[in-house]
């Protein structure tokens, strides 16, 4: 392109450049565009991250969800813990198997469901913390790896990313409620704060461990200007929720909160010390969360800033209704209650802390975003470097993850069992074993018949198996004292059928019972 002369060239620049800043300024006062495209961007990455390896080893816990869903839609009657076990997540799972009967379908959608996580994560942090935090916390949730289901060696937890427990669901439901919360706290409506209740509700539904973060949450209406009001709104949308589980358990139990009592009173397991969270926190959030923690904390002691808003790019959020310090304090609240009271649970699992992954992330981002308030643009831009430098750093280990199989198709030793003795024992026969039995409930129609856990009662109860059931024993057990192969081998009660890896089944047969153990 020619010109004229210098007149027509500068009437070009200015030209272009007026139209740059335009599209510049179209762009910046539309931030939702940008908004929608890194939620698009993250809910695409972590649905993928979390599907990866997808197989069909799962066992225990997970398998009860799963037989429970086709108690549920199909009318199994062979085994079921819906007495005790929260229903949301099987009834989940019973609406898809309505479409595809498969535990592919239960991951698929157990994936989606996490991946939702720090969507709502974001929203609910843009509008209290700030963009730049909230961004950085939905970060960290989508591909920390302990919440994608990465270890180090020596650790012992199970997938919280393709795992087919209730834990990371209800962490998704507990984002969700947090969002719909903050929003209501914008916009009171009868509309808003009912349909935060509701979801509470399903935070309930979904893992009975969720009430001590539902109680959390239901400070939150406090904040608001008719605060009463919004407590009742809020509370009679969960009772809408819950009320009809809870009449279920009525009619079947006799008693509305039968089933929330049994869940809580059947967390069975070793007794940890007081310190398991705090011991393990570097390993489940990561060491630059705690280090954020530990910045904001230090902050907010020294006074460097009126309020955490002035300090990030954040999105004026109706600071009428909600005080940044007042969500900070209860932010920190929620923390170190949550914390106090897993602490005094005697027995603890890493998952067990999923609930308090709000506030530690949204606190910690907060903390690690403020390189935004060093005092000119090189150290700002030197902080960012060094802030995505350690990012990059945590997220490594999903390395390990991904050099898996997409898909993993081989079938375990319980399913091929399960053909087994579909194809070569009558229909009526009942499998007895002392471990891992949901797995045996969900792939056949076999009666259950769980036997004593350890010690001299195991020993018993297998010497009282009649003729023609079938006995399974775990190689793995062993090491528990749940079963003893060698012993039943030396029975003259029982002969080998056939052997997994994994197991081995035995038939009991009409012989003399030996000598007690």
């Amino acid at each position: 392109m020619t010109f004229p002369n210098n007149q027509a060239m500068r009437n070009f620049q200015s030209a272009f450049f007026a139209r740059f800043r335009n599209c510049a300024a179209h762009l910046a006062v539309k931030p939702e565009r940008a908004d929608a495209v890194f939620v698009f961007a993250l809910f695409a990455a972590g649905f993928l991250i979390r599907l990866w390896g997808m197989s069909k080893n799962h066992s225990w816990d997970e398998m009860v969800y799963l037989q429970n869903a086709k108690v549920i839609c199909c009318g199994k009657i062979n085994y079921s813990e819906l007495d005790f076990r929260p229903p949301l997540l099987s009834l989940i799972f019973a609406g898809v198997f309505l479409v595809w009967q498969h535990v592919f379908a239960a991951s698929i959608v157990t994936a989606c469901m996490n991946a939702l996580g720090p969507i709502f994560l974001f929203f609910a942090g843009r509008s209290s913390v700030g963009r730049l935090p909230a961004t950085l916390a939905s970060l960290l949730l989508a591909f920390s790896p302990f919440f994608v289901g990465v270890f180090p060696q020596g650790f012992v937890s199970d997938d919280t990313g393709n795992s087919l427990l209730t834990d990371s669901p209800a962490l998704t439901l507990v984002l969700l409620s947090l969002w719909l919360l903050l929003r209501a706290l914008e916009r009171p409506t009868v509309y808003r704060l009912s349909g935060a209740g509701f979801v509470l509700a399903l935070c309930i539904l979904m893992r009975f461990g969720s009430i001590p973060s539902v109680g959390i949450l239901l400070l939150l209406p406090l904040m608001a200007g008719n605060r009463w009001k919004a407590i009742i709104v809020c509370v009679f949308g969960m009772a809408t929720g819950i009320g009809p589980y809870l009449f279920w358990s009525k009619l079947r139990y006799g008693e509305l909160l039968f089933t929330l009592r049994a869940g809580w009173a059947n967390v069975e397991g070793p007794t940890e010390p007081f310190t398991f969270f705090l011991r393990n926190a570097p390993t489940i959030f990561t060491p630059v969360v705690v280090i954020g923690l530990m910045l904001f904390l230090i902050y907010q002691l020294s006074h460097l800033g009126r309020a955490i808003h002035s300090v990030h790019d954040a999105r004026t959020h109706a600071a009428s209704t909600l005080n940044q310090r007042s969500f900070d304090a209860y932010l920190w609240l929620w923390l170190l209650a949550g914390l106090v009271f897993f602490s005094l649970m005697p027995h603890k699992e890493p998952r067990y802390i999923l609930p308090l992954a709000p506030p530690v992330l949204l606190l910690a981002s907060s903390g690690l975003c403020l390189f935004t308030q060093l005092p000119n643009k090189s150290q700002r831009v030197a902080g960012a470097v060094l802030l995505g430098t350690v990012l990059l750093i945590t997220f490594l280990p999903l390395r390990e993850r991904i050099s898996k199989r997409f898909v993993n198709t081989a079938s375990t030793d319980q399913e091929l069992a399960s053909r087994f003795l579909e194809s070569s024992v009558p229909a009526d026969t009942t499998l007895y074993m002392s471990f891992n039995y949901p797995a045996f409930a969900y792939y056949t129609n076999f009666r259950i018949h769980e036997l004593s856990s350890v010690g001299p009662a195991l020993y018993r109860d297998m010497s009282k198996i009649p003729p023609g059931e079938i006995l399974v024993v775990y190689r793995e057990a062993e090491d528990a004292s749940q079963s003893d192969i060698a012993w039943v081998d030396a029975n003259r009660k029982f002969e080998r059928l056939r052997d997994y890896p994994s197991l081995v089944i035995f038939r009991s047969v009409d012989a003399p019972e030996p000598a007690g153990r």
